[in-house]
């Protein structure tokens, strides 16, 4: 029961006629060996449980910084496996306060106007339809707590703002917004008939939700407002992430969202891992982040990088955190557990910070070769294994945590019905020969081997693994088997 989709390479037999009598026929050439090969690219995710999502900062996603130069790179984006295209703020910024040449994204001027710099509504509504005819969608994110100092509602609507000792309030020490006060009961009408207004005017299929973790916007609010939005997607499935460990607001998880950011263990391995070689203080988080029992109706998102880790204000990105283990970190993003994210070049490799206060475009020819190969190889493999699929806990694949015999190795075996899928990550930086104690017996596919992806992302190399069996894995290194 192989559920590893295998392309065959056949090479064609050719035949080739003599001048000898039917009597005595030529012999048949010896059949070439049929070479199974793993498909990359164009691949499509078995179910919802195995989508990637891609978040896109427009202003450096191309050079242009506009919707339909976007638009014209969306098959790139198809090609590589990715089922959602997560936009940053696309509407007018502030000016008044404005941090950087560009302004905040989360310092918004108007909920229901588009940027110009990005296009017009028209070019809008084509990238969501050209997003669509390639079987991907289309979530916006919102800024739900604050607008910029000069929003339309500030003047129109003074009232729509928390205020304290006669001025307006700014949340959280962020000097470019005001914080809205959501006790206001037609504020919270206006911004449920905002967000409804992208839902019916252009389609989109859902919203990643900024700072809702702020203590002034009650998780209530959202009784009201993702009812409004299913209602308005129609026939539609309408999603909803929350930027947030619902950790930090419990009340979050009694609410109809279908993903959080795994903020903490995100930052916990950044912190105590980074550019490490402790297997076990790895383990140790992940098992952290599987332990939780919040999360039997909801999913996670799990990241390696977004638009927080490198910006204008420090000039790091994830690079700057996980240095050398950022290939095998990759690999541990894409099968451990959740939906995986990627972020504005990450599937190159790209090293330079990105910022959103000042323009950044992507030079696109820096291309980490191994980085993208293995990405590549990744986003195939978690469109078409079950067991490297998130979802609600019902639907969720096991982890078994395996018990290598070097500190540096970190291994863990993936299960959903019929198909198991090995993980090996070296943090160490010399090559080790591992044995798994544990590991379920069989023959395997190897799928993913650090040592060769950055020349060859197809080839499967058959073997057998058992507790005696000893796996070669290089520095920095990891290997992904599939059983067969």
């Amino acid at each position: 029961m192989k559920k590893l989709i295998l392309s065959l390479l056949l090479i064609p037999l050719v035949v080739l006629t003599s001048c000898k009598s039917k009597e005595d026929p030529a012999p048949a050439p010896e059949p070439e060996p049929v070479v199974p090969t793993l498909q990359v690219d164009n691949t499509v995710a078995i179910d919802a449980d195995h989508r990637v999502i891609y978040e896109m900062n427009l202003y450096n996603f191309t050079s242009q910084g506009t919707l339909a130069a976007a638009q014209a790179r969306l098959q790139e984006l198809r090609t590589l496996g990715v089922d959602i295209v997560w936009l940053m703020p696309i509407q007018t910024r502030g000016v008044k306060g404005k941090i950087g040449n560009l302004g905040s994204p989360y310092a918004l001027k108007n909920y229901v106007e588009l940027n110009k710099a990005h296009g017009t509504t028209t070019d809008f509504r084509n990238f969501v339809n050209e997003a669509h005819r390639l079987g991907m969608e289309v979530w916006l994110d919102w800024v739900a707590n604050h607008t910029g100092l000069d929003h339309v509602w500030v003047t129109e609507h003074p009232d729509y703002y928390t205020w304290k000792d006669g001025k307006m309030v700014h949340p959280n020490n962020y000097e470019d917004v005001w914080q809205l006060e959501y006790s206001n009961e037609y504020m919270r009408n206006a911004m449920i008939d905002a967000m409804v207004y992208w839902v019916k005017e252009f389609g989109i299929d859902g919203y990643r939700i900024d700072y809702i973790s702020s203590p002034t916007l009650p998780a209530s609010f959202w009784d009201e407002a993702i009812p409004a939005l299913k209602q308005a997607a129609g026939n539609k499935r309408f999603y909803m992430l929350g930027e947030a460990d619902f950790v930090d607001k419990p009340a979050l998880y009694q609410k109809d969202f279908d993903y959080d950011y795994a903020w903490g263990f995100h930052d916990n391995v950044a912190q105590k891992v980074g550019k490490g070689t402790s297997a076990a203080t790895l383990k140790t988080w992940c098992q952290k982040l599987l332990n939780n029992k919040n999360y039997t109706n909801l999913d996670r998102m799990l990241y390696l990088t977004n638009h927080d880790d490198g910006n204008d204000f420090d000039n790091k990105n994830y690079f700057s955190y996980f240095g050398d283990n950022v290939p095998l970190m990759t690999v541990l993003e894409f099968t451990l557990y959740g939906m995986s994210l990627l972020y504005n070049g990450q599937e190159i490799g790209y090293r330079p910070a990105q910022g959103y206060f000042n323009r950044d475009p992507i030079d696109w020819s820096k291309i980490d070769i191994k980085i993208k190969n293995t990405i590549r190889v990744l986003v195939a493999l978690r469109h078409t294994q079950a067991a490297l699929g998130g979802g609600v806990e019902a639907n969720r694949p096991s982890v078994k945590f395996l018990s290598p015999d070097v500190n540096t190795v970190f291994a863990y075996e993936k299960k959903k019905g019929d198909n198991t899928v090995v993980v090996i990550l070296n943090l160490g930086t010399s090559a080790a020969d591992v044995t798994l104690s544990d590991v379920e017996e069989g023959a395997y596919n190897q799928v993913l081997c650090s040592e060769t992806v950055s020349t060859d992302v197809s080839t499967i190399t058959e073997v057998s693994l058992s507790s005696s069996t000893s796996i070669n894995v290089g520095p920095k290194g990891y290997l992904v088997f599939v059983k067969k």
